[in-house]
């Protein structure tokens, strides 16, 4: 596994827990301000997971998640970045419809009113969702943040260098292959 020139991804840090808890599996992204009016798109298919602590409301996620949601509300070391995760995309499909988008519920902690309201934000309706297998990092690795990484916007590119020797998979085979063909099965 190598790091895609280091890119990360930026991400709220409750959603980012999801992961690396293997609760979550699929990442759902409308695209930030940054990203034009295209919005997002899958630039890179293996990356650093970036947790960020902006725009994270209580309504933004499932009832169950909103415990942890307080619990990510803060950045624990505010001028420093702590990055423990690398993915890589397994799939990702542009969801053109809301009721398709709706049936992955139980693949990730958006409400569904996030998931609506993302739908249908600005002008086209649609959300890229991408299945990433998880893996935990030996050891996390901090960083200073850099103004470069700051924006609304979805990839960044880390400054420092980021050892990707001995990752564990948070999820084991098995599992990863039946959350896929789950999400799969949905949207086909």
């Amino acid at each position: 596994m190598r790091s895609s020139d280091n890119r990360a991804f930026k991400e709220w840090a409750v959603v980012c827990r999801a992961l690396a808890l293997g609760r979550q599996t699929l990442i759902l992204r409308k695209g930030g301000i940054a990203e034009g009016p295209d919005g997002f798109e899958v630039t890179d298919r293996q990356f650093f997971l970036f947790p960020t602590y902006l725009h994270q409301a209580p309504a933004s996620v499932i009832p169950e998640w909103r415990e942890a949601l307080e619990e990510c509300a803060t950045d624990p070391t505010p001028g420093r970045i702590v990055i423990s995760h690398y993915c890589v995309v397994a799939s990702w499909l542009k969801m053109t419809s809301l009721d398709k988008l709706r049936a992955l519920e139980g693949l990730h902690i958006w409400s569904d009113e996030i998931v609506a309201e993302r739908f249908h934000r600005w002008s086209q309706e649609s959300v890229v969702a991408m299945m990433v297998r998880v893996y935990a990092l030996r050891r996390p690795v901090v960083l200073d943040c850099m103004k470069e990484y700051a924006g609304c916007k979805s990839w960044i590119t880390l400054a420092d260098q980021v050892s990707l020797e001995e990752l564990r998979p948070v999820l084991d085979d098995e599992v990863f292959e039946r959350r896929l063909a789950e999400m799969k099965a949905v949207v086909s």
